[in-house]
């Protein structure tokens, strides 16, 4: 298997959204993309580890971080588990996010 696409979201503003869960082992990385040409938006990726049931368990790949208008931010890439959900959240609805990775 190469490369592939393995989850899409525009998510509203300040909501919490599971961008994908792994159904094997992954290599992967989230792209968000910033649709707005005035508004800079902060973005938090994080890993929710299968079985885990507090915050303090989740692995955190980006948090706050800023994506200017009319840009994109990759995160490096990350290793998931099978069951692992990835999350995403946004400071605004103006962001499309996408989870690409190998097996």
């Amino acid at each position: 298997m190469g490369l592939r696409r393995l989850g899409i979201s525009n998510p509203a503003a300040n909501t919490d959204v599971s961008l994908f869960t792994a159904d094997n082992q992954y290599l992967l990385s989230v792209i968000a993309t910033n649709k707005s040409t005035t508004t800079s938006a902060n973005i938090r990726v994080w890993v929710q580890p299968f079985g885990s049931t507090t915050e303090s368990q989740y692995a955190y790949i980006v948090y706050d971080i800023p994506v200017d208008p009319s840009n994109s931010y990759e995160t490096f890439r990350f290793a998931v588990n099978q069951n692992d959900a990835v999350y995403i959240r946004s400071s605004t609805a103006n962001l499309s996010f996408q989870a690409i990775g190998l097996v």
